[in-house]
């Protein structure tokens, strides 16, 4: 094997107090295309430990406050699997051999020239100890799996011997049947394959995309912003859909985003139109396509007879995402912003004088101009973005991995994208009032960075309007962690 092939695989940390021996060894371990990261601090790395342990960890012993067994002993409690390899002065080196039973696996003098060389070498080492391993564990779970797969194929066809046992057709109606809406009737649906894994995409027309509602047994990583927007070159994306004619732009996306080779589709069809579809990486079972049949006759069926809006995802007048999406998709950004150490905005947007133009123009001609407002932003926002109406006069823009000087930028070019808009009465100008706030750097929660982008709001709204306005955090408020800004 060529450990170069998988190095990208393993993750190491670096402890040292020493900035530029420290340097040195990870600018090393990133040609050999390891994963590094460099610590001054060993509480900081310790909160890095027991958020993703590493693989290796060198550990510069000259200058620790700590003793060298007690950062062994609290990395261990958190992954046993962890290997060493400390850096020590020449006469302290013999001292190390009694931390062999802590998995240090290599001791170096680390007043040597070459003292980030025989680093490599010795991650290159103890990867390929590891990578070996954990070959060794794969092909043992194959060989068990297989044998799992004989036992499996030997009561399939006992079973097949003995003949097909009747289906309770009746009772599975009457269960989907039962179902107080489209959402409830997926979810008996899924409890109806409890071991198939499932991503129900709503096809949401106003903005001519797939949007990720509901999911089974999948991966959290899997679901994270999993939507797909449809091409404006493939008209007839709908059309191949309800047809079993899936394009491959579409599989090739959900196969790098899933990183499998497999890809089954179930359209749901209502009427003459695709309602979404379901999707999941495992083979469909005949039993399986005729719940699919059934739960899909019953769901034309309750769409039919009374027409639920539990599972709408949409704002009616501008097809933007609803007040309800907004707070389930905030919620969910600010906690993978916490795992994923990137921030996350949120800009409140409001019409200047709304109130008095509805009073001089009309209620059509407000309608006519939120729509106009929601299209510029939905034109000027970044495909990751998430743009919700969330008021009559509010839009709730999340930006993802962006900060609060992303979002004011993000702000001006909406507010000067609208100086060139024309609207309805010859003359009218239609500004906005916008309000940012940001999590880590200004906020502490999903809640707190909703409630402070709407103060913001609230407060640069009085000031004469076109004005954008960014959130001043308390004078106590310490980050989760650091943005660059």
């Amino acid at each position: 094997m060529n450990i170069r092939d998988f190095a990208p695989e393993f993750t190491v940390f670096i402890l040292s107090q020493d900035a530029d021996l420290g340097s040195k060894i990870k600018y090393t371990l990133n040609e050999l295309k390891y994963e590094t990261y460099f610590f001054s601090d060993p509480e900081e790395m310790q909160r890095r430990v027991e958020l993703s342990p590493p693989h290796i960890v060198v550990i510069d012993q000259a200058a620790l406050v700590d003793s060298l067994a007690d950062i062994f002993q609290k990395i261990l409690k958190v992954s046993g699997e962890v290997k060493f390899i400390s850096l020590a002065q020449p006469e302290v080196l013999p001292q190390l051999s009694e931390f062999k039973n802590y998995n240090l696996v290599q001791m170096l003098d680390r007043t040597q020239s070459v003292c980030p060389e025989q680093v490599g070498l010795s991650v290159d080492q103890s990867c390929e100890m590891l990578y070996r391993l954990y070959q060794n564990e794969q092909v043992y779970n194959l060989y068990r799996g297989s044998s799992d797969e004989l036992d499996r194929l030997k009561q399939e066809v006992e079973n097949q011997k003995k003949g097909p046992e009747p289906r309770p057709f009746q009772s599975r109606i009457a269960d989907y049947r039962s179902a107080d809406s489209k959402e409830d009737l997926l979810q008996k649906f899924f409890s109806q394959t409890p071991q198939q894994s499932w991503a129900f995409l709503k096809f949401v027309k106003s903005i001519n995309s797939y949007i990720l509602v509901t999911s089974q047994n999948m991966p959290e990583t899997w679901i994270q912003g999993l939507s797909y927007k449809i091409p404006n070159s493939d008209a007839d994306f709908n059309r191949k859909i309800m047809v079993g004619e899936f394009p491959e732009n579409f599989l090739n996306y959900l196969k790098r985003k899933w990183e499998v080779d497999i890809v089954k589709i179930l359209p749901l069809v209502l009427k003459d139109d695709v309602e979404g579809i379901l999707v999941t990486t495992q083979d469909i079972s005949s039993e399986v396509a005729e719940d699919f049949s059934l739960a899909s006759l019953m769901y034309n069926l309750i769409v039919n007879e009374s027409q639920p809006k539990h599972f709408d995802v949409e704002d009616p007048l501008t097809g933007m995402f609803n007040v309800h999406f907004y707070k389930r998709i905030l919620e969910k950004e600010a906690d993978r912003s916490k795992r994923t150490f990137a921030p996350v905005s949120v800009v409140k947007v409001s019409i200047d004088s709304f109130k008095e133009i509805e009073i001089s123009q009309g209620r059509v001609f407000c309608d006519e101009m939120v729509k106009k407002v929601a299209e510029v932003i939905k034109r000027t926002s970044r495909l990751p973005d998430y743009t919700c109406r969330t008021g009559e006069n509010e839009f709730s823009l999340i930006l993802t991995n962006c900060n609060r000087k992303g979002a004011a930028l993000r702000a001006e070019r909406l507010r000067q994208s609208l100086k060139t808009e024309s609207f309805s009465v010859a003359g009218m100008v239609i500004t906005v009032s916008q309000g940012i706030s940001e999590y880590p750097s200004l906020t502490k929660t999903a809640d707190t960075l909703e409630e402070s982008a709407k103060k913001t709001l609230d407060f640069i709204a009085t000031k004469g309007g076109d004005k954008i306005c960014i959130y001043k955090a308390p004078s106590d408020h310490k980050p989760d962690f650091q943005v660059n800004t």
